[in-house]
């Protein structure tokens, strides 16, 4: 089956009366996968999108819900995958590796609503979402802007900042001596030269979990490629902001998005 089929799909309460919200398994590299379907619940012409990819691996950090229904409230339609190997579905998340495919057939699921304008697409990724939602910019033409919340740029940087994930990244992707190549793989600066749209980076400077200068070395090196982007830092946050400027944030963020299109 093509990439993004929907296999089945199942509706949820949800907490905004607004909005529509499912659990859908789809098809990716013929493996079925799970993520999440949001979009209003009034549609009177066809939504832009954003694909956001959630942080975390397995059950640390799954996606969060409220925030695609609020992305939802703002107008989009909203998918948010899973990853396989969660929730049920198929194969091995793989933190950035080949598990970004996921991503890729989440775009294709989108592009086949009939309410969906195909031409109005972007990714927003929140911490290991960083580099999905990134990659896609590089690599799908029909992602035209991305955002990266508290992103993770480089990888290896990660391995050197987290020895509480060292011996995860040792187990899913390798050792950073012996497995160089894996850990530029899933690392969006070194893709940073294919982005064909523009990047928005927010990020907490007191942030714990994806140190700062990851928003920093990717800054630099779009500026240096002459890329357009967006830096918003916030000087008195760490890695997850306050209730309130959080949604804030995030509403501020999709405007952004409405106006990259």
């Amino acid at each position: 089956m093509k990439n993004g089929t929907v296999l089945s799909s199942r509706p949820l309460p949800s907490s905004r009366p607004n909005v529509h919200l499912f659990h859908v398994t789809y098809v990716s590299q013929e493996m079925p996968v799970m993520g999440y379907l949001a979009f209003p619940a009034a549609i009177q012409k066809r939504l832009p999108s954003i694909i956001y990819c959630r942080g975390g691996i397995h059950r640390v950090g799954m996606v969060q819900i409220s925030w695609i229904e609020h992305l939802a409230l703002q107008g989009f339609a909203v998918f948010a995958p899973s990853y396989r190997g969660n929730e049920g579905g198929e194969g091995r998340d793989d933190f950035g590796g080949e598990d970004r495919q996921d991503v890729y057939a989440a775009i294709d699921l989108m592009s086949s609503l009939p309410f969906t304008d195909e031409k109005r697409m972007a990714t927003i990724g929140f911490s290991r979402g960083g580099i999905g939602a990134l990659l896609a910019l590089a690599e799908r033409t029909e992602i035209k802007a991305a955002v990266s919340w508290g992103g993770v740029a480089d990888l290896h940087q990660t391995y050197l900042e987290r020895d509480d994930l060292r011996r995860m990244l040792k187990r899913v992707v390798g050792h950073p001596a012996k497995n160089a190549g894996d850990y530029l793989y899933r690392s969006p600066l070194h893709y940073a030269g294919s982005f064909h749209g523009p990047v928005l980076i927010i990020h907490g400077k007191l942030d714990h979990q994806v140190g700062v200068i990851q928003a920093e070395k990717l800054a630099q090196r779009l500026e240096s490629l002459g890329k357009p982007f967006e830096y918003w830092l916030y000087p008195r946050y760490d890695h997850h902001f306050p209730h309130a400027a959080h949604y804030s944030c995030l509403s501020l963020a999709a405007r952004w998005i409405g106006q990259a299109f």
